[in-house]
């Protein structure tokens, strides 16, 4: 889409956002009244690294899912889930993360996300004509995640396949979408690692394999084993959001482009800081909030949320937010149907680098 006041960049971090005063002779309302013609969008799906998946350049999280500490059954419910899941896959977004150990308390009680993921999967793609779902789960490294979630002591890259078999048992598929290392572990070699993520694709236990919380030289060395075994590596999944840029300071993100591995964004909206609940909190972010706030109303009034997770997209990465209820979820998949302009990012780098 052309910018509709491509002037507005250069003095913006100067400029007094809200009670109608002028950005560069321009009013707030003027500017509104123009970029209310922008036509709403759906944007189009990604794909995930070079695996020939496509996935919605937005996903959710579940790390919340069934963990008594992050208030299941308090401040939520299984209810809550259900409808939070019905509202992201029938907004557009299908793909869904999650992992071994969360929600792991929950494992008896068959609450832990893994198996409340799978339990709204197979009701999804039971009813006729359901758009087809990507689900991405996780290894954990530490040898005695068994004390969490079962099985024997994790040595070597048999035990890999056994916590992948335990995972596809709880989600209750027989295969899933993206298998990934949840984070690299010293004990670990990158060999073995790669070893076990090649005997999973080996046994159709996975369609395709990714990573989690890798720097760039891991992540280019478990690339570059994968590859000889003719193994793309899928994704990358870090901590990224705008206020902890490190994916892009680090090269990161440049070299996942060039690598073509998916960069997957968690914690896309630093733990709520960057939600509307926070405009006008007073703190160090207080100018950038009440920025995104701002953008928000040009495109009818979009939460800050939806301009953090959309300020990610424009950078190249898929973020995937936790999602908790029915409300927080059409807020998510709305985001989905408008995309932030190059000088709407531009002028939200320069406020970040203000800072």
């Amino acid at each position: 889409m052309t910018s509709s006041l491509p002037n507005l960049r250069p003095n913006l971090s100067k400029a007094k956002i809200g009670e109608g005063r002028s950005l560069r002779g321009v009013s707030r309302s003027t500017f509104i009244c123009q970029a209310a013609s922008k036509p709403a969008t759906q944007s189009a799906q990604v794909a995930l690294g070079k695996t020939g998946l496509q996935i919605a350049p937005l996903g959710a999280g579940t790390l919340a899912w069934g963990d008594p500490g992050n208030g299941f059954n308090k401040s939520y419910s299984k209810d809550d889930l259900t409808q939070a899941f019905e509202a992201l896959s029938s907004g557009g977004i299908n793909f869904f993360d999650t992992a071994e150990v969360y929600g792991y308390q929950g494992i008896g009680a068959g609450c832990q996300s893994e198996q409340l993921l799978g339990q709204l999967v197979k009701q999804h793609r039971a009813a006729p004509g359901a758009a087809p779902l990507i689900v991405a789960t996780k290894f954990f490294t530490v040898p005695w995640t068994n004390l969490l979630v079962g099985g024997g002591l994790r040595i070597g890259r048999q035990s890999m396949i056994k916590a992948l078999r335990a995972s596809l048992q709880r989600l209750g598929l027989d295969k899933v979408d993206l298998w990934q290392i949840h984070f690299p572990l010293p004990i670990w070699p990158q060999a073995t690692l790669a070893d076990g993520l090649q005997e999973a694709m080996d046994l159709g236990l996975t369609s395709s394999v990714g990573v989690c919380n890798y720097s760039m030289s891991q992540m280019e060395d478990i690339h570059g084993l994968l590859a000889a075994k003719s193994i793309p590596l899928a994704s990358n999944q870090v901590k990224y959001s705008m206020v902890d840029r490190s994916p892009e300071t680090s090269g990161l993100l440049a070299k996942c482009k060039e690598l073509d591995v998916t960069l997957i964004a968690h914690s896309p909206l630093s733990q709520g800081l960057l939600t509307d609940k926070n405009v006008g909190s007073g703190d160090k972010y207080a100018g950038v909030l009440k920025l995104m706030q701002f953008i928000g109303t040009v495109y009818g009034g979009a939460s800050v949320a939806q301009v953090a997770l959309n300020y990610l997209r424009a950078k190249g990465a898929v973020p995937i937010p936790g999602c908790k209820s029915q409300k927080q979820a059409q807020d998510l998949a709305a985001s989905l149907r408008w995309d932030l302009e190059e000088n709407e990012v531009a002028m939200l780098d320069e406020k970040l680098d203000s800072l």
